[in-house]
């Protein structure tokens, strides 16, 4: 049910104009480059809050703050493409770019808790890639396997550890980490490989 809720506010977000082009010219909701500080379309009047033409239910327009990534904030609540973040901390929340924010116990990615994420350790790289003191993270999952210490993103969706390469969080069988470097439009290789949008070709 959880899951359909998610899928649901991530459709409407997406409707509601609120797509960006990624590096690899997918278009995905609610993809926020860092340096593009969009404002979604909330609207507070003396004594509502609307996003899209209709009603935040329960915001308060007196205390409501527009942040970005489509979150916000009043008082007592933080709110998601206008949808209230259960148990979201309205006094610590903070929004920490590419669809992450985090309070002082939880971090959400597109609205939704990452379960398992240390907030008080998290962190944005770019490219849509977080760490924590445990885990590193792309499009708000867990890349298995992935070293936090020697993690680094390079370009274009490309990153590494010491032992691996990886695009858009995935790892790219074979690749030769000690060789391996990103070129441009999507291109990278290795000694033995040449890649496309981590593609081998």
């Amino acid at each position: 049910m959880k899951q359909a809720a998610i899928f649901l506010i991530a459709i409407f977000c997406s409707l509601a104009g609120l797509a960006q082009e990624r590096h690899d010219g997918h278009s995905l909701h609610d993809k926020y480059e860092a340096s593009r500080h969009h404002r979604p379309a909330y609207f507070v009047s003396d004594n509502a809050v609307y996003f899209q033409g209709r009603i935040v239910e329960g915001a308060s327009a007196m205390s409501f703050r527009i942040l970005r990534d489509g979150y916000a904030k009043d008082d007592w609540s933080v709110y998601y493409c206008g949808h209230a973040i259960s148990g979201a901390s309205s006094m610590s929340f903070k929004v920490l770019g590419y669809g992450y924010a985090k309070d002082d116990w939880n971090v959400y990615y597109n609205g939704a808790k990452i379960d398992g994420a240390s907030a008080n350790s998290f962190a944005v790289l770019s490219d849509w890639y977080a760490r924590d003191n445990w885990s590193v993270y792309y499009d708000g999952r867990k890349i298995q396997g992935a070293s936090v210490d020697s993690f680094k993103v390079l370009r274009d969706g490309y990153a590494r550890d010491n032992w691996s390469a990886y695009f858009d969080g995935v790892k790219i069988d074979g690749a030769s980490v000690d060789s391996f470097k990103v070129l441009r439009d999507g291109y990278a290789r290795d000694n033995w490989n040449t890649y496309y949008w981590g593609r081998k070709i």
